[in-house]
């Protein structure tokens, strides 16, 4: 997609039109004008090959094994301690997690391939946005039961700036050595290629945190009227840091112009029927018509020291929570405009490639744990998906940068100038171009421990539930209270395990026992008493939040700014 101010392409049709070129002119910029002085040293950098490229380019034998063993281990066989809890120091997750490490890398590799921008008003920036679903392929009909993917990338004067969130504001859990069994739920069975509610019903049963997105899910928030009437979410907490390194801390939201429009159960399933590119379609023709798609673009701000979880009565830092908006009011910083759609779906859109980590100097991260781990396995996501040289496809190129001299070399499909006369090593005698004043503004951690200890405030207590509470009884009307009900109890009843059903109903009393009773009410057939379900709500929030790993008091993610100096002079 394209960004905001911009006249067309006119130079589409040239075969011959060099890569850096092509994407300059495909997002524009400010009507398109000619960038000779931000361009040149790029262009320089991809001569030879990349020009060549630009005209060129227009199963295990045997019955069914059953795993015997006597407790999970890693692909070494070394036993796994939990699978809740990430090892971390004050909370953040470590590179000697080599569970962590190992079942997200493999995770990465087991499918097959398929602010300174912001310092003065007026300013305008080229973005690229992809929208997509986020556990269902790319041929499943664009309206059936799913988050969203909400991704933006800013071509900034300090290089490009990756925004990588969803239609909702929280996400399904909190740990990153979790995120991998979020998406392998909400997946198909790998046994039969089914969509898997057990899965689906069974991780949320066990996931106290994960019922507050999982709420949204089974609202008609998870059938959204197409992309255009979508809201946007960064979901994780970042810092916007000045020149002296003060920071505050902030979350991202971006308010579609004419508001939130979801499709109920039964319009998805029509629409699904009878346009399964409804999504797509949509925006595709609105754009092509000439209209432009416009988002506010907001943010909510705290001040280090208030970011605490013992005075506030809640994590800021635990992504399946949001920051209340009474305390936290939304400010707006700008707008969101797309007024161009991509040329080639494959060159733009497919091989685009979105990290969490790419952030320009003044935008920096947080103590979430989850958005730590996120930086680094995104990026070695794409790199097993599209090559360590992805950013010499068009649309991740940094062509606005104002400077572009990496320090990494070589490498599958390197094409570009490579070394271009640098040395291949630093330091060096010879060139010293680096940029101490863009260090990252110093925070303090919890402690200075290293174990699998939670630092989730919400962790093992009734109040995980607060805020799933708040969105059931008192942001959602009886109209969306009954379409939820209605859709969660058509899907349960796809379970085929009575105790799942159980240990998803006992997570959902503690949000609303009307919820509950609801569902279970609406279910055909019914193979355990309401009365189960209310007894193992009682613990509900203690399930799979091993004793042992529970925070004790004074462990939690804050995140104060140092009161002295850390950086000498």
């Amino acid at each position: 997609m394209a960004p905001s101010s911009t006249s067309a392409n006119t130079n589409q049709t040239d075969p011959l039109q060099h890569p850096l070129q092509a994407t300059a002119m495909a997002i524009g910029g400010a009507t398109g004008e000619r960038r000779s002085n931000r361009m040149s040293h790029m262009a320089s950098a991809n001569e030879g090959p990349a020009d060549i490229i630009a005209k060129v380019s227009g199963a295990v034998q045997g019955g069914t094994r059953e795993d015997d063993g006597a407790y999970f281990t890693s692909n070494e066989g070394i036993p796994f301690p939990d699978p809740a809890h990430s090892k971390t120091v004050g909370g953040i997750p470590i590179a000697s997690d080599v569970f962590l490490f190992q079942k997200q890398q493999h995770f990465n590799r087991s499918k097959n391939l398929e602010p300174n921008f912001l310092s003065s008003v007026g300013e305008k920036t080229p973005v690229f946005v992809r929208f997509s679903t986020v556990t269902l392929g790319r041929e499943f009909p664009d309206e059936a039961r799913n988050p969203r993917g909400f991704a933006i990338k800013f071509y900034t004067m300090e290089g490009n700036y990756d925004i990588v969130g969803l239609n909702f504001p929280v996400f399904f859990c909190r740990d990153p050595i979790q995120g991998p069994d979020v998406i392998r739920s909400q997946s198909r069975n790998p046994k039969n290629f089914l969509l898997d509610f057990d899965a689906l019903f069974d991780l949320l049963g066990n996931t106290p945190e994960g019922n507050h997105a999982g709420l949204m899910y089974f609202s008609d928030h998870g059938t959204p009227q197409g992309w255009r009437f979508n809201h946007g979410y960064g979901c994780h907490t970042f810092r916007w840091v000045n020149k002296d390194g003060k920071f505050v801390y902030i979350k991202y939201h971006f308010i579609a112009k004419h508001g939130q429009k979801q499709f109920t159960e039964p319009e998805a399933i029509r629409i699904s029927g009878e346009d399964p590119d409804y999504s797509k379609r949509d925006l595709w023709d609105t754009i092509e018509a000439g209209e432009e798609i416009e988002w506010t673009a907001m943010v909510q701000v705290m001040q280090p020291e208030e970011a605490d979880p013992e005075k506030l009565g809640f994590d800021p830092f635990d992504v399946t929570k949001v920051w209340p908006r009474g305390k936290f009011p939304m400010q707006e910083f700008g707008r969101l405009v797309l007024n161009k759609n991509p040329e080639n779906f494959h060159r733009d859109v497919e091989q685009a490639a979105f990290a969490p980590g790419s952030m320009v100097p003044g935008i920096e991260d947080s103590p979430d744990p989850l958005l730590q781990f996120r930086m680094f396995f995104y990026r070695d996501a794409q790199f097993h998906r599209i090559g360590i040289n992805l950013h010499q496809v068009p649309v991740n190129c940094p062509f606005m940068a104002q400077s572009y001299s990496p320090l990494n070399f070589d490498g599958q499909m390197r094409v570009d100038a490579n070394h271009a006369g640098n040395k291949q090593y630093v330091p060096n005698s010879f060139a010293h171009k680096f940029r101490p004043d863009v260090a990252e503004a110093p925070y303090l951690v919890s402690d200075n421990v290293v174990s699998r200890k939670s630092h989730y405030w919400h962790e093992g207590k009734k109040n995980e539930y607060d805020q799933a509470k708040e969105l059931w009884s008192r942001v959602m009307t009886d109209t969306q209270r009954q379409n939820t009900i209605s859709n969660t109890a058509k899907l349960l009843r796809f379970v085929k395990y009575p105790d799942i059903q159980k240990r998803y109903l006992a997570q959902i009393y503690n949000i609303g026992t009307d919820y509950a009773q609801g569902v279970y009410s609406a279910l055909p057939k019914k193979e355990f008493e309401f009365s189960e379900v209310e007894q193992l709500s009682q613990t509900a929030h203690e399930w799979y939040k091993e004793k042992k790993f529970r925070p004790s008091s004074g462990e939690r993610l804050t995140g104060y700014a140092p009161e002295m100096a850390i950086y000498n002079v």
